[in-house]
């Protein structure tokens, strides 16, 4: 398939999660993002992005890792995998929902909010497909581990990964993908309701510290 017919091709996928999700969710979407399929063999100066955005995405391109720009409002997908085009989507659904920011927050807030966009992504692709899997479901909570625990299972995945490994990283991801299972199951044993998790999407977080408060009580309310 040539490189026209793939772009098309993951646009219309990216494009049909979010009316999916804004059809579950009872929220409205105005516009849709920006899409582009870049392989690993696409000239990154198609996507027209300032220079300091153009590096990271290079970056991002030869590792494979799709992600979505906020600030631009365009899906970057690396590779055509279908769990990219899911998350990828439900991320840019959520931004755009909910309006969200991480503008003149502390690192602590900064953290407890990107687990919850980590969340709120993989909890989008679990809504539109049921089979997503979590490759963090095997590991520990690390967050409830003391930590020196929490050091011994940071040298583990060292050894384990390659130089690109980083703890903050994998908190965020292991933490929000974690929440989104749990909340999942939760809506499909019926104790979540849609209207529960169209206000969860619709949040902005914007008052002090309600990121923290917010990852907080949902740790105590749905992961054991």
């Amino acid at each position: 398939m040539r490189w026209q017919e793939q772009q098309d091709q993951i646009e219309a996928e990216v494009y049909d999660v979010i009316d999916e999700l804004s059809d579950l969710l009872s929220i409205p979407i105005s516009y849709y993002p920006e899409v582009w399929w870049m392989g690993k063999t696409v000239d990154s100066d198609m996507v027209f992005l300032p220079e300091y955005l153009r590096e990271e995405l290079e970056i991002r391109n030869s590792q494979g890792r799709s992600y979505y720009i906020i600030d631009k409002r365009i899906v970057i997908i690396a590779e055509k995998i279908k769990d990219d085009i899911l998350e990828e989507a439900s991320h840019s659904f959520h931004f755009m929902a909910s309006g969200i920011s991480n503008r003149s927050r502390g690192t602590i807030e900064c953290l407890y909010l990107d687990s919850l966009v980590e969340m709120f992504g993989f909890l989008g692709a679990r809504l539109v497909e049921l089979d997503s899997k979590n490759p963090y479901e095997a590991f520990p909570d690390i967050f409830r581990l003391l930590h020196g625990s929490q050091k011994n299972i940071s040298c583990l995945l060292l050894e384990e990964s390659d130089d690109n490994y980083d703890l903050y990283d994998f908190f965020v991801y292991q933490q929000g993908y974690g929440l989104a299972d749990r909340i999942y199951f939760e809506y499909l044993s019926g104790n979540v309701s849609l209207s529960r998790l169209r206000r969860m999407f619709l949040n902005k977080f914007s008052t002090p510290n309600s990121a923290k408060s917010y990852f907080t009580r949902l740790k105590n309310e749905f992961w054991p």
